[in-house]
């Protein structure tokens, strides 16, 4: 089974038809852009809320890519984002990518180290290298040396004197760094157009008669500082404006206008500031409450969470859509509920009627306790329906009604004497409840005072949700 199958197997999004519309869409937009003579790149945002299934997309995508055979360049801008300049880190990316091809061919390879080599006039610029170097070579005056001309003994003997050198050389000085400033933008133009046309011709090498896009995938913007995901669009936009190019960011738009829009201050429209960057911003359908949940539910950690039939996904999202909840309501619940699955202690598993009330409550007033209101205790709609059709045509419900189960459970949490007393009733939910307490007695010693080890899951929520995510 090949690599790109096993990654949709476990696609519970639809992710796999956006990546085959897009896949579509972006080789035709490049064709286009060719036929109308409008050389440079294209690049396209991918917007969803988190937990959407950006990142998981990027991945199909990539290997989708890989078997039409596309040089494809993953870049995580979140992990890259200690760098200085982004522009190394996408440097550094391609890098990687080409290896495979650059190996090969020596002639490619040393096409590709003449565009390493002056896109590095460009780096040096930012880094503010060139500036420096041009301000001396201008002036004779280095910035470190201007501290002393202004400050310290220097300044106050100056001053003493009439202040005449100090007058002298800051003339001198910023006079020269004004043609310092012109020949440093000129340099860097020059390298920045230089570096455009050697890519572009490494590109037409490598993508063959079809001429094939080179693809740039760039997840996590939206988790970075917001200087360097401005930095690194800023890259995009003035320096790998090549035909031959698409980008495509994972984003979450929302947060990162936000973001944005703070670091620039109170007012400014990151919204609009956003679009100067993207050609087309594509919005996945945001997920039914039923499938985010269950892709969710593939994140907890196996035998922590125990529900009816094993069908813990419906048992929670019945109960988001018993609560009312929205998706960014669902997104926080489903933390907590991981927090308290990867803390859970014990290999007698904790039951969901008992951890989404305590879960969700903590979520709705952030107060510690078992919810005694009627949300939780005597919900209609937190049911998990079942009906079996009878020979006369006629049904049995065999539904299982999570608020009556969790009212029950709770009112036997005080000591495992309230349970051991218990028998098997021979009904659906009855039974379900005698099993949530019976592994706990049931072949072994247990001190029937004790309280049950699920009374242990409102501590666990309390600390479970006060952890925050970094998202």
């Amino acid at each position: 089974m090949n690599q790109t199958v096993s990654c949709w197997q476990k696609d519970k999004l639809g992710r796999k038809q956006d990546a085959e519309f897009l896949y579509n869409y972006l080789v035709g937009q490049v064709a286009k852009r060719r036929e109308q003579d409008r050389p440079g790149s294209y690049v396209l945002n991918v917007d969803s809320v988190w937990g959407g299934g950006k990142s998981f997309f990027l991945d199909g995508f990539a290997e989708d890519l890989e078997q039409h055979e596309h040089i494809v360049v993953r870049i995580n801008a979140w992990k890259d984002d200690h760098a200085q300049d982004p522009y190394v880190a996408i440097m550094a990316a391609i890098d990687t990518a080409l290896l495979p091809y650059t190996v090969k061919k020596t002639k490619l390879k040393s096409s590709w180290e003449k565009a390493k080599s002056s896109g590095g006039a460009i780096a040096l610029r930012v880094a503010g290298a060139v500036t420096k170097g041009l301000i001396k070579k201008h002036t004779g005056v280095s910035l470190d040396d201007l501290g002393d001309i202004v400050s310290g003994d220097v300044a106050q003997t100056a001053v003493e004197e009439g202040g005449k050198v100090v007058s002298e050389q800051l003339e001198k000085l910023f006079d020269g760094t004004l043609e310092a400033m012109i020949e440093g933008f000129q340099t860097t133009e020059k390298a920045t157009a230089d570096f455009r046309k050697r890519l572009e011709k490494i590109l037409e090498e490598l993508g063959g008669e079809e001429r094939k896009p080179i693809f740039i995938l760039v997840d996590e913007l939206d988790r970075c500082r917001p200087s360097y995901a401005v930095q690194l669009l800023e890259r995009v936009k003035h320096l790998f404006d090549v035909d031959g190019i698409v980008f495509v960011f994972a984003t979450n738009s929302d947060q990162l206008k936000h973001s944005i829009a703070g670091a620039y201050g109170v007012g400014f429209d990151g919204f609009s500031y956003l679009k100067r960057f993207f050609d087309r911003t594509y919005v996945f359908e945001e997920p039914s409450i039923e499938e985010l949940v269950k892709s969710l539910c593939d994140g907890l950690p196996a035998g922590k969470i125990r529900a009816p039939l094993n069908k813990l996904d419906e048992a929670i999202w019945t109960g988001c859509r018993a609560m009312g909840f929205d998706l960014r309501a669902i997104f926080q619940v489903m933390e907590i509920i991981e927090n308290a699955a990867v803390s859970w202690p014990h290999k007698i598993p904790m039951d969901v009627s008992l951890l989404f009330p305590v879960c969700a409550n903590f979520y709705l007033t952030g107060k510690a306790k078992w919810p005694d209101d009627r949300d939780f205790r005597d919900n209609p709609e937190w049911v998990m329906k079942r009906y079996r059709r009878n020979h006369d045509g006629s049904e049995t419900d065999r539904s299982f009604n999570l608020s009556y189960i969790y009212r029950q459970a709770q009112s036997k949490l005080g000591a495992l004497s309230h349970s051991i007393s218990a028998q098997r009733a021979g009904n659906l939910t009855e039974d379900y409840i005698f099993d949530i307490f019976s592994p706990e007695w049931n072949g072994i010693y247990a001190d029937e005072l004790q309280p049950s080890i699920q009374a242990q899951i409102l501590p666990l929520v309390v600390n479970a949700g006060r952890l925050t995510s970094d998202r």
